[in-house]
């Protein structure tokens, strides 16, 4: 190897070397550059390894529960405040029990890790910088909100229903929701056989019985053989119906338009 060769590979190595340096020096300014090796996170993993990862999945993405990395609720939590809560009492309703034995320092460390993880799913470097940076919100939010008013106001009021969503969600969460929309309680139609119809909240609904939640709290049941017809609603047929036309340039309009709703 001649001495040129050799001062090359020595620069290389030597910048190598530098980078390397600096990178630890920035993980070292940054905890969470190494979130998931912080000792509460450590802990917290092995009790939702425990007791949650069954349903929630080894790394909290989902599995015959739901994906809590991007959980409104997970999102909003602090230190440990909402997910607390949740454990205590649980959501029996969609099937998760209670976790009263997972308290105070426990459900933070379960916390911590699960907001490890969310961090480590967004950076885009060991940097710590996150995966999105802003680099969402890039298309014309006045294009934006006339598209809204055209193709999305009759069901999503900006003043109401819609007024301050860019502060209640973070901009990926935020996008979340408005491409892969969650439909709420179903809902439908049973249409009498004498005539008339009775709406609610669907509880039951198989080929032969139907049984709803009226509007007043009170549960009724339906069955085909009386002659009733069950119709579901389907309320994010709006959005199926957009897909054809909308456009990588419509999204990012509409998405800029909704980051002005705080």
């Amino acid at each position: 190897m001649g001495m040129a060769a050799g001062r090359r590979l020595g620069l290389v190595a030597g910048a190598a070397l530098l980078l390397a340096t600096a990178l630890a020096q920035e993980i070292s300014r940054n905890p969470k550059a190494d979130a998931l090796n912080q000792p509460e996170v450590v802990r917290g993993r092995v009790l939702f390894q425990t007791n949650c990862a069954g349903c929630h999945g080894p790394n909290a993405g989902g599995g015959m529960g739901p994906n809590l990395l991007s959980s409104s609720l997970v999102r909003h939590d602090v230190k440990g405040d909402e997910i607390s809560k949740l454990l205590q009492v649980g959501r029996l309703e969609k099937g998760m029990p209670a976790f009263p034995q997972l308290v105070g320092p426990q459900s933070e460390d379960i916390a911590a890790f699960v907001h490890a993880r969310i961090d480590a799913g967004m950076r885009a470097s060991a940097l710590g910088a996150s995966a999105f940076g802003g680099e969402l919100n890039v298309g014309d939010a006045a294009t934006g909100k006339v598209y809204f008013q055209q193709h999305c106001q009759t069901c999503h009021d900006p003043a109401g229903s819609f007024r301050g969503i860019a502060s209640r969600h973070d901009p990926a969460e935020l996008e979340g929701l408005m491409l892969a929309p969650k439909p709420g309680k179903p809902t439908g139609t049973v249409s009498l056989p004498g005539g008339g119809t009775v709406h609610g909240e669907v509880l039951h609904a198989d080929a032969f019985t139907t049984t709803l939640r009226l509007p007043d709290g009170s549960m009724r049941d339906f069955a085909a053989g009386d002659g009733s017809r069950f119709t579901p609603d389907d309320p994010l047929r709006a959005h199926r119906d957009l897909l054809p036309g909308y456009t990588n340039v419509d999204i990012h309009n509409v998405f800029a338009y909704l980051e002005t709703l705080r």
